[in-house]
């Protein structure tokens, strides 16, 4: 079968199979699709204009697109069977996603594991007939990997062409590369590749520099909002891992493309790529398979650091460069956590701190010098604004503040643009706001109409919708109270996970000096309506500190010197990992949160 997908005035032709979807089809075209639930037609946002389809709307679809979806005539891509000849165009959206890459890098070290050696060897001649290699070898104090054949296959070139005085490239002091250096310039890139978004650091090699950032969605998001939808898609598409892993390839060559255009650096000037992301982005990013993080007893391939000859992994920068992969704790504590501990400093000194990523899942560590010990939750993407009735993620139009001032509500948008949806902080000053003012209880319930004592103006937006109670924001946007059931789950898994963590250390939770909240989520939220929920610990809110991100921040730490590529490693192996699946504790502190 033979369908058309529109996109922003492109048209992708694709074949369609008896038991595809039409989000499987848009998902193998290069059309991209918003699609958080990752096609288990459970968030209603994979939405399409559709031409030439004969299938009836099912009460599960109608209750996800809700009447005015309907009445426009949207339809779910995740619902909708291919038929020859349909055309789906997918709504186009001009929104600009507001990512966070402020990235607080606390150097004190300059001495990157990269460097290049530009050195003068002899000539040869009858009397002195040395061969190329030696003639190298004479001449440095480096060491040359002597079993690297295309390394030797270019060594007689770069001699020849820069008249006998070659640029080495070397990787914590072993030859890797020979050239004829041109320009001088001598580049890294530090990649944070998250679930939701990608921020690329670029810096210049020869002093630490820092030279700019880029930063886009992760293009993966169309397979799914979550690492979880993302592995089930990975394990049970034809070629699900390749697909990611060429995605994910393809948007970071693309990427150090235009950060090269915008910089004016080519890419032979990049020498260097450090990265760093959860176990499952790091798992994509390699090729590997995830299937076992998906499922207990949730063991990776590998949490190990990696160093590659970047062309392994398809990476477009100089032939000898090289493509760090910062080492993991566990399934669920990755490499943007180790890299966030490098940039908090948390393992050092003895005051006792907590760094926390809030994000679909809640990666969090505890501890001082003495000990770190760690854990992850299953917050789910409630918090992204998927799985919330009129959520969207932080884009320009995404209600991102709110309270109430003179008995009504005021509200704030990305960009101070007209409002579109309402992204993670935004829901999360929404709930606190109700709670504050006795819309809903403790339960998290809607107080009945003969209950409530709330102005005539608050009194308005109580309305139903979907058969369901609900606070209108504004024309077109409310909260359910199915987003609120969705926000009490994911506040009560991370609170939980935080809970636990303070026991297992036998502290309480005044021991703690700092918190630190990594990540675009944590840089936004409101500190004071996270505490109103129950988020984040009832402590004073000078002791919580938003830290920007820590990711990137740390992957930048190691581009730069050595010295925390080995700390990394280290830290790895000294963070102690709860699983809070087996955990007795965790169940009865997760019930305990699910209070307000």
């Amino acid at each position: 079968m033979i369908v058309k997908i529109i996109q922003k005035g492109k048209e992708y032709i694709e074949e369609g199979f008896s038991d595809d979807k039409m989000l499987h089809v848009i998902q193998r075209s290069k059309a991209e699709i918003i699609a958080p639930c990752g096609g288990m037609k459970k968030c209603g946002k994979c939405l399409i204009y559709v031409e030439g389809c004969t299938q009836a709307v099912t009460e599960d679809e109608k209750r996800l697109l809700g009447i005015e979806n309907l009445q426009n005539g949207l339809r779910l891509a995740c619902f909708i069977k291919p038929e020859e000849g349909m055309v789906a165009e997918i709504p186009d959206s001009n929104a600009k996603n507001k990512i966070i890459t402020k990235s607080n890098i606390a150097m004190d070290k300059f001495n990157p594991a990269i460097g290049i050696t530009k050195i003068r060897a002899i000539k040869p001649h009858l009397e002195n007939q040395v061969a190329d290699l030696t003639n190298i070898e004479n001449n440095t104090h480096l060491k040359i990997d002597k079993n690297n054949l295309p390394l030797l296959k270019e060594i007689t070139f770069a001699l020849e062409d820069s008249s006998h005085e070659p640029t080495l490239i070397s990787f914590f002091n072993k030859i890797t590369g020979v050239e004829h250096k041109k320009n001088g310039h001598f580049h890294g890139v530090a990649v944070d590749i998250g679930t939701t978004t990608i921020a690329v650091y670029i810096y210049d090699l020869k002093n630490g520099n820092f030279t700019g950032v880029i930063s886009q969605m992760n293009d993966q998001k169309q397979f799914g909002a979550d690492v979880i939808s993302r592995i089930n898609y990975a394990t049970t598409e034809k070629n699900g891992i390749s697909i990611l892993n060429k995605v994910l390839i393809d948007q970071l060559n693309e990427m150090i493309s235009e950060a090269g255009e915008k910089f004016n650096i080519r890419k032979d000037d990049v020498y260097m790529v450090s990265l760093a992301g959860n176990t499952t982005m790091m798992h994509f990013l390699m090729g590997l398979d995830p299937i076992n993080i998906g499922k207990m007893p949730f063991t990776p391939v590998s949490t190990d650091m990696h160093d590659f000859p970047a062309y392994q992994l398809g990476l477009d920068i100089n032939k000898f460069g090289h493509a760090l992969c910062l080492p993991s704790v566990s399934a669920y504590v990755g490499a943007d956590i180790v890299a966030g501990l490098l940039a908090s400093g948390i393992y050092k000194g003895k005051d006792i701190r907590l760094l926390v990523d809030i994000g679909t899942n809640g990666e969090m560590v505890l501890g001082n010098e003495d000990r770190l010990i760690s854990c992850s939750t299953a917050a789910g993407p409630a918090f992204e604004g998927a799985n919330i009735r009129f959520g969207t993620g932080g884009i320009s139009g995404a209600i991102d503040t709110m309270k109430i001032v003179d008995g009504d509500v005021v509200f704030t948008t990305i960009d101070d643009m007209d409002p579109v949806g309402i992204c993670g902080s935004g829901i999360v000053d929404a709930v606190a706001m109700m709670l504050e003012n006795d819309i809903i209880d403790e339960t998290g319930r809607f107080y009945d109409e003969d209950e409530l004592e709330v102005s005539e103006k608050l009194m308005e937006r109580i309305h139903e919708l979907d058969n369901m109670k609900a606070f209108r924001i504004t024309k077109g946007i409310s909260v359910t109270q199915k987003d609120i059931r969705e926000i009490q789950n994911a506040k009560a898994a991370l609170a939980a996970g935080i809970t636990t963590l303070i026991k297992k250390y036998g502290i309480n939770v005044n021991d703690i000096s700092n918190i630190y909240l990594a990540g675009g989520f944590g840089n936004y939220i409101n500190i004071s309506s996270a505490i109103k929920i129950g988020l984040l610990p009832r402590v004073p809110e000078a002791k919580i500190i938003a830290s920007g991100n820590t990711a990137g921040a740390g992957a930048s730490m190691c581009l730069l010197s050595y010295t925390y590529i080995e700390l990394a490693e280290k830290i790895k192996k000294r963070v102690e990992y709860i699983e809070l699946t087996t955990d007795p504790g965790f169940t009865n502190e997760y019930i305990d949160n699910m209070i307000f």
